[in-house]
């Protein structure tokens, strides 16, 4: 699909879609197709674009004598290409983004705004987008494109870097990529564009092109998996995923059940409810989850010797390390000395090895 491609060209063969065939931000074709909107009216662009966004209150704003608009996309359930081409300036809120999406403009800037920060557009450089937050965008006129991964694509891709399950990924939105995560990340979408855009390609080129941005993706900010439980990662998953997300965001913090439920706009004892009744658990033995969760990410992360078990697991506040090997070995079937022992390979993956100074 030429669109992604230094020509800047459009790609051809591509029907315009009709209302109602357009995909929205967390969807994508079931088989891989190409689809393309284009006009020159205001008020049915920020129409459409809201409805790609499954957002609110788009507003657009015209820069010129002459408004048009394009909006093009290309590949199948696991990722798509896009390219959206704006002459004015639009806007609006986008309460829920159920993809992982990184963007870069080839021409124009914008902003995003949500609850972990703000993120501005560098240059060309690619940026990612909050999946499962509420974020406010507003973009200049511009041409942007634009990479959308299936949830459980990337996240099963990024269980290679890390040791547990398919989880959430969370991308650290304030860090700005290296520029040699930036050429990784450009090489990629040079050489898996063709097999991921293409309809009639090989199914087989396809995916290997597809787990080569999912990878670059992967190497653009650091990230971590936060292992939201599914039933609360449902879309507007209310007050007790407001919750969960405030206890994941401030697990480094000294914070209390009453700090959580307040964070979520609930009492005390409704929270209790809550977590006993859809995920089986309290709020403390939440929290404690949460910060298990992260001392073996920190043991998975670190090389044999750079760091002592019982340091990292004072800094996730367990005092008692019987308690808390124990607790461990219950969560990830082993111990955090074996976790540590084990050096990383080439994948990022931690294999056998030995001679640390793990001392739990």
């Amino acid at each position: 699909m030429s669109t992604y491609q230094s020509s800047g060209e459009e790609p051809t063969g591509v029907a315009t879609a009709e209302a109602g065939d357009r995909p929205g931000a967390g969807e994508a074709p079931t088989t891989a197709e190409r689809f393309r909107l284009s006009g020159t009216d205001l008020d049915e662009a920020c129409a459409r674009y809201q409805e790609i966004w499954r957002g609110r209150d788009f507003r657009g704003e015209p820069v010129g004598s002459a408004f048009s608009y394009r909006y093009a996309s290309a590949g199948d359930e696991r990722m798509t290409l896009r390219t959206s081409t704006f002459s004015g300036r639009i806007g609006g809120e986008v309460p829920w983004l159920g993809e992982y999406v990184v963007s870069w403009f080839r021409e124009g800037s914008g902003a995003v705004r949500h609850r972990r920060g703000r993120q501005a557009s560098r240059a060309s450089d690619p940026f990612t987008l909050p999946p499962e937050l509420p974020f406010d965008l507003a973009v200049e006129p511009h041409v942007l494109n634009l990479v959308h991964v299936a949830p459980g694509f990337l996240e099963d891709t990024a269980t290679e870097l890390h040791g547990g399950p398919s989880q959430l990924v969370v991308f650290d939105h304030t860090a700005e990529p290296q520029p040699a995560a930036v050429e990784t990340w450009r090489r990629a979408v040079s050489v898996a564009t063709p097999a991921v855009v293409d309809p009639e390609g090989s199914p087989l080129l396809r995916l290997d092109a597809q787990l080569l941005l999912a990878r670059a993706m992967l190497q653009l900010v650091p990230w971590r998996p936060m292992d939201v439980p599914r039933a609360v990662r449902a879309e507007r998953g209310g007050k007790l995923r407001d919750a969960v997300d405030f206890v994941h965001e401030h697990a480094h913090e000294p914070i209390t059940p009453a700090d959580v439920a307040r964070a979520a706009g609930m009492h005390t004892r409704t929270l209790q409810q809550l977590l006993s009744s859809r995920l089986g658990t309290s709020p403390a033995a939440y929290v404690r989850q949460v910060r298990l969760d992260r001392v073996e990410a920190e043991l998975v992360r670190s090389r044999p010797g750079e760091v002592r078990v019982s340091d990292v697991a004072t800094r996730w506040g367990f005092g008692n390390l019987g308690r808390f090997s124990a607790a461990y070995a219950a969560r990830f079937g082993e111990q955090p000395r074996e976790t540590l022992a084990r050096q990383r390979g080439t994948d990022g993956r931690k294999v056998s090895g030995a001679g640390t100074k793990a001392d739990s």
